[in-house]
């Protein structure tokens, strides 16, 4: 109930907050995990995936060096351990609220409807204001903020709001209140277009895709939903060149705004570059030693995993994902609806990883686990 009061709070005020939000979760929810618990493959791959992120520093140009970590500042810097930390943490979180009873999940799906509604309208109202509101804030609070960056600021709660917002409307209209699920729909999608948060609406659409898809065609979509989502995990690197030796990403720079046109250049040289170490990548964070080619990261999640982590990392990540969308077959043999909310949720979480943040975010990937929550939530209300 905590966690999912504060997520109006934190995604407006402080969306990269959600990363530390989750960690207390899980610290607080491991007590819970002394009961034993059968292997989970998903959490298996991962933790092999962190391993061999591990392993990766020893030949990684943007390995941290030992001696200059001397408090918990330097660690921040130090992305294999936040990784171990963040497994461990947001999988206890996981696998405590997967126990909730049912009573509990539906007091906490009726928090996270409220929550999701309130923001939702907040972040749109802001938007259409051009972050009036925030500016506000801001000011009020002796931290006054340009008005580009305020705009830039109430965006990312876009992003956790086009997520949240496929478990959110499952338990709106399992309980009737099918005309606040549009209301939602209605304020994510004004909020994105208002703030320019091109990947979130682009995400959603997507999500509908495949929502829509699974909803009418059963496990036949959901199975080639699993092919769709391995497809960029094994062929990313190979896709991308074809596009640039076939003369199509030079076709796409003359029509593409210019944050995509850089999107295209900074993918193109990455899967250039993941040519020179295909199997093993370049290592760990090596993605932000590349100057301006690469601005700390490439705006993809797979080409992240294929450039640093290489063909291991790639089919690691690839594994995990993969898992999810099968499960997802079975979940729509059990419920239709519960199988498209899914595929909904999952490939709007692929989809602004494939154009917006790095893999390695702990916001990013703490939003993702929230998301799982919040899908076991809906299904139990």
């Amino acid at each position: 109930m905590f966690t999912i009061a504060l997520v109006p709070f934190v995604g407006y005020l402080a969306p990269l907050g959600f990363a530390p939000l989750l960690a207390l979760c899980g610290l607080l929810s491991t007590p819970g995990l002394a009961q034993s618990r059968p292997a989970s493959p998903p959490a298996m791959a991962l933790f092999v995936l962190v391993v061999w992120a591990l392993i990766s520093l020893s030949w990684s140009p943007g390995a941290p060096n030992p001696a200059d970590l001397k408090d918990s500042g330097d660690m921040e810097s130090f992305t294999g351990l936040k990784l171990l930390f963040q497994l461990a943490l947001y999988g206890s979180a996981i696998a405590a609220m997967r126990g909730l009873s049912d009573r509990s999940a539906r007091s906490a799906a009726t928090v996270l409807a409220v929550s999701a509604l309130f923001l939702a309208l907040l972040v749109a109202l802001d938007g259409v204001s051009g972050a009036a509101f925030y500016q506000w804030l801001r000011s009020a609070t002796n931290d006054p903020i340009r008005p580009d960056l305020a705009v830039v600021k109430v965006s990312i709660a876009t992003y956790a709001l086009a997520l949240l917002f496929w478990p959110t409307a499952r338990i709106m209209s399992g309980r009737g209140w099918t005309p606040a699920a549009f209301v939602l729909l209605g304020a994510v999608i004004i909020g994105a277009l208002a703030l320019s948060a091109d990947a979130s609406w682009a995400a959603l659409a997507f999500g509908f895709v495949a929502f829509g898809a699974v909803r009418l065609f059963g496990k036949v979509a959901a199975r080639l939903l699993v092919a769709a989502v391995a497809a960029p995990f094994v062929l990313g690197p190979i896709m991308l060149l074809w596009g640039v030796h076939s003369g199509l990403i030079a076709w796409l720079h003359r029509h593409v705004p210019r944050s995509w046109d850089a999107r295209l250049d900074i993918w193109a040289f990455t899967a250039d570059h993941v040519q020179a170490h295909a199997i093993r990548g370049w290592g760990l964070d090596a993605s932000r030693t590349f100057g301006p080619a690469i601005p700390l990261h490439t705006h993809n999640a797979a080409m992240q995993l294929w450039l640093e982590l290489g063909a291991v990392g790639a089919a690691l990540g690839g594994i995990f994902f993969s898992w999810v969308a099968y499960r997802i077959v079975a979940l729509t043999g059990e419920s239709q609806e519960d199988g498209a909310i899914a595929a909904g949720a999952l490939v709007t979480y692929l989809t602004i990883g494939a154009l917006s943040f790095g893999v390695w975010q702990e916001w990013w990937l703490a939003l993702g686990a929230l998301t799982i929550i919040a899908c076991d939530i809906s299904r139990k209300d």
